[in-house]
């Protein structure tokens, strides 16, 4: 299998767990001891620093990247748990439009300009990029990257957003592009209200790299800027999906002792 180690997290609309993933698989990654640089590219959102509890931690951002500054000077390491974890945050919507107007760009030149700098300076082993809810910035830089990652719920629009990001981000010449379905509810399965995987799959030319199951608790521990707790569905999915992403071969909700003996009913 081939070596993936710089993944751009994409969806085509917001909503749809893109900057959860983003930020799961950077830990993921990182707690398996790779050097791991995190940089968020949604500056209608900028969300990443506030999961993670260090929105008043970072002095530089990637707007000052964009203006010639150091990456090393922009990307702060927010888990002091996690020393090779680092995060480049997002600059806001009026800088980056005020760096285009004084470059004569447009905000996509800049934003691929931007990762071409940090890409570069190759100071990581795995570089994980969230972008917007749209996939502007996403087509500017795709081709720069190993692998896309697209986020989807469970539901049929949502998977179609999937296979609509999937087409437009293909004829910007995207290589490896994986699905990530979030937020499944293997209970609404069970009931026939939501549907299963491989009616997701089967309705979508992507092929699947993860599940991530629905965890009541996630949202309250991102209103607080805290991680997920290790043993939780959310960390062990993530850890799976960031293992198969590095060749290794990991049965659905493996790890997971409840959900595991009922997978074939999510299927």
């Amino acid at each position: 299998m081939p070596t993936y180690n710089k993944l751009l997290v994409a969806s085509s609309k917001g909503g749809v767990g893109k900057s959860t993933t983003a930020l799961g698989l950077a830990v993921a990654f990182a707690e398996a001891g790779k050097n791991v640089l995190l940089v968020d590219l949604d500056s209608d959102s900028r969300s990443l620093d506030m999961l993670m509890g260090a929105e008043d931690h970072a002095i530089t951002d990637f707007g000052d990247v964009i203006d010639g500054g150091e990456v090393s000077a922009a990307a702060i390491t927010p888990v002091s748990a996690i020393e090779n974890l680092r995060l480049i945050s997002a600059c806001s919507v009026d800088k980056l439009a005020a760096l285009a107007k004084d470059k004569e760009k447009t905000q996509a030149e800049l934003v691929r300009e931007g990762i071409e700098r940090i890409i570069e300076e190759k100071d990581f082993d795995i570089l994980v990029c969230d972008t917007g809810g749209g996939i502007q910035y996403a087509c500017a830089v795709v081709e720069l990257f190993d692998m896309t990652v697209i986020t989807s719920e469970q539901g049929k629009t949502s998977i179609r957003g999937a296979e609509y990001a999937a087409a437009q981000l293909e004829a910007k010449g995207a290589g490896a592009m994986r699905l990530v379905i979030c937020a499944f509810d293997l209970e609404a399965v069970k009931k026939e209200k939501r549907a299963g995987m491989i009616e997701m799959i089967d309705s979508s030319a992507l092929s699947c790299v993860g599940v991530v199951p629905f965890d009541p608790k996630l949202q309250g521990m991102q209103d607080k800027g805290k991680l997920p707790d290790k043993k939780s569905t959310t960390a062990i999915a993530y850890g799976n999906i960031a293992k198969r992403i590095s060749g290794y071969d990991v049965k659905l909700f493996d790890g997971m002792k409840k959900l595991y003996k009922q997978r074939t009913k999510a299927l």
